[in-house]
């Protein structure tokens, strides 16, 4: 060895000592465990047990329906108009899938409700079949426009054959007022309520053009609505006044749906005082006051005689507020509500050329 120089030991070494030997061929605990558990019989039956997701596969035991053939289930499904049916399973809904399934079934439903003169005790399950086809995410007025073109032929199943539309009429007749004539010749049965679908959501194009079809004529559907189904419309009207179409609303009027106090609060005060829309909600009003002042011919026929304080303070008081404001919708309103009251205060019915500044839709 060299002087000055300490010597090193390295471990394993042949040349070792036997003391040194034994530490460098220990273990530490945790490396002998893992090692161990690496190759345990259990983690090996583990590693083994590990098959083909194919293999692992169990019978599934398919109900008698669902063993039919696929053209006998679809038949089942159209006649029976169970529209939980594709709910029932996931081969089901592939069996039950597919636009001409869904135009046969359109045709079934509709079918049993149309050109048949029944009152309103009878086919109950018939009407609400009908109602939840045309509620159906596929039922888009795309969807249902092509299907009433198919009506104008004559059709089977109906009572008398609906009489075509001739070209001319073709070119001149609005497209919405054609379908809505197409609907009314089908002769729906006096029962019939429009479906949810058309009576709210988003007053898009589409939404107005299928709610059109059963409100423009009087014998779209059964009017006016109660129950249930006046509260969808009434739902509709709320959101068409927020959302500004006033085309909507006055589909809304031929449904004989009312509005009142709390509608006219937030036509003001909420949704900004569209000066179209308000307007139009004050002719309405005065209209339907006078009516009843004239005597409703058939009381039980209507809503209950409406109420509304044209003195109201939070349409005063969004007026004013709006005045100070420097809008001059303020100024509008406020002129406004005092040119109705007079017409309510003196019974004045030549006084309705305040509101003849308010568009209107032609329907033909």
């Amino acid at each position: 060895m060299l002087s000055g120089k300490t010597p090193i030991k390295v471990r394993g070494k042949r040349t070792g000592s036997k003391l040194e030997k034994w530490h460098a061929g220990k273990v530490r605990k945790h490396t002998v465990s893992a090692a161990t558990s690496r190759s345990s019989p259990a983690n090996t039956s583990r590693a083994n047990s590990v098959v083909p997701s194919s293999q692992k596969r169990k019978h599934v035991h398919l109900s008698k329906l669902e063993q039919l053939p696929t053209e006998m289930v679809q038949a089942i499904f159209v006649h029976s108009g169970n529209l939980d049916l594709p709910l029932a399973s996931s081969r089901l809904a592939s069996q039950l899938s597919g636009k001409q399934l869904q135009w046969e079934l359109t045709d079934y439903l509709l079918g049993n409700i149309l050109g048949q003169n029944r009152d309103a005790s009878t086919a109950r399950v018939d009407i609400a079949s009908a109602e939840r086809v045309l509620n159906s995410n596929f039922m888009t007025w795309h969807f249902f426009r092509r299907w009433l073109d198919t009506q104008v032929a004559p059709a089977g199943g109906l009572t008398e054959p609906v009489q075509s539309l001739n070209d001319e009429a073709r070119r001149d007749a609005d497209e919405s007022s054609r379908y809505a004539d197409i609907w009314t010749n089908l002769r729906p049965a006096s029962n019939f309520v429009p479906p949810a679908k058309a009576l709210r959501g988003q007053w898009t194009a589409d939404r107005i053009a299928m709610l059109r079809v059963f409100a423009l004529k009087s014998g779209g559907c059964s009017t006016p609505l109660y129950g249930v189904p006046g509260e969808v419309a009434y739902e509709g009207l709320t959101q068409a006044v927020e959302q500004g179409s006033l085309e909507a609303i006055q589909l809304f009027r031929s449904l004989r749906i009312q509005p009142d106090q709390e509608l006219l609060r937030k036509a003001v005060a909420d949704y900004g005082c569209n000066r179209d829309i308000v307007l139009y909600l004050l002719q309405w009003c005065v209209t339907e006051i006078m009516r009843w002042s004239a005597g409703p011919v058939n009381p039980e026929a209507f809503y209950p005689r409406l109420e509304i304080d044209f003195l109201d303070p939070v349409l005063w008081q969004w007026a004013e507020k709006a005045r100070v404001a420097g809008d001059s919708t303020g100024e509008w309103l406020t002129k406004t509500l005092k040119r109705v009251s007079g017409v309510i205060a003196d019974d004045d019915t030549q006084g309705f050329e305040l509101l003849d500044s308010v568009p209107t839709y032609s329907y033909r």
